[in-house]
């Protein structure tokens, strides 16, 4: 029986890295490549929605991973320059990824473009993951998710790991288009 169930969730998960689809891809004038993956909303937390999604950066042969994290538009909460997305993972390890210098802004004008979740999200944020953070969170899961916001943070704990299955799912699908 155990058989059967682990081969279920197996199926499950390897469905939605199948299901992701790349949002946004383009190239802008200085030569960097963004390329978004389709994300999830993690739900309401503190009376805050938040949108999650992985974008890849490629300059030449470089390349650079953020989180894409979006904040619901009825909040009047800021994401300071300074803030850091904290990932906690099933092994009890943290990974603190800091902001993209410049990365919060109230979505007007931004590079990227989310379609419905610009309609109903305003507050957006790059946070630096590198490769092999992005490799731990699906090797060990992640259980929670803070984001330090001003007046007040965003946490969220997880009953499966769903953001670190995401996550690595978009890695292999931005390493596809950037031909790595």
């Amino acid at each position: 029986m155990k058989k059967v169930l682990f081969l279920f969730a197996l199926l499950l998960l390897s469905m939605g890295a199948m299901a992701q689809k790349v949002i946004y891809d383009e190239t802008n004038q200085t030569g960097v490549r963004t390329v978004v993956c389709e994300g999830m909303n993690l739900g309401v937390s503190n009376n805050m929605d938040v949108y999650v999604a992985l974008a890849g950066f490629q300059y030449k042969s470089t390349i650079r991973y953020s989180l894409a994290v979006t904040i619901g538009s009825g909040h009047e909460v800021e994401i300071p320059n300074d803030s850091k997305c904290v990932l906690t993972l099933d092994n009890g390890k943290t990974l603190e990824l800091p902001t993209v210098a410049g990365g919060a802004s109230v979505l007007q004008h931004v590079d990227v473009e989310m379609s419905d979740v610009y309609q109903s999200f305003r507050r957006f944020a790059y946070y630096n993951i590198k490769a092999k953070e992005l490799k731990k969170t699906g090797k060990n899961g992640i259980v929670q998710m803070d984001i330090q916001l001003s007046p007040g943070n965003y946490s969220i704990a997880f009953n499966q790991d769903v953001l670190g299955s995401m996550l690595t799912g978009s890695m292999s699908l931005i390493n596809n288009m950037f031909g790595k």
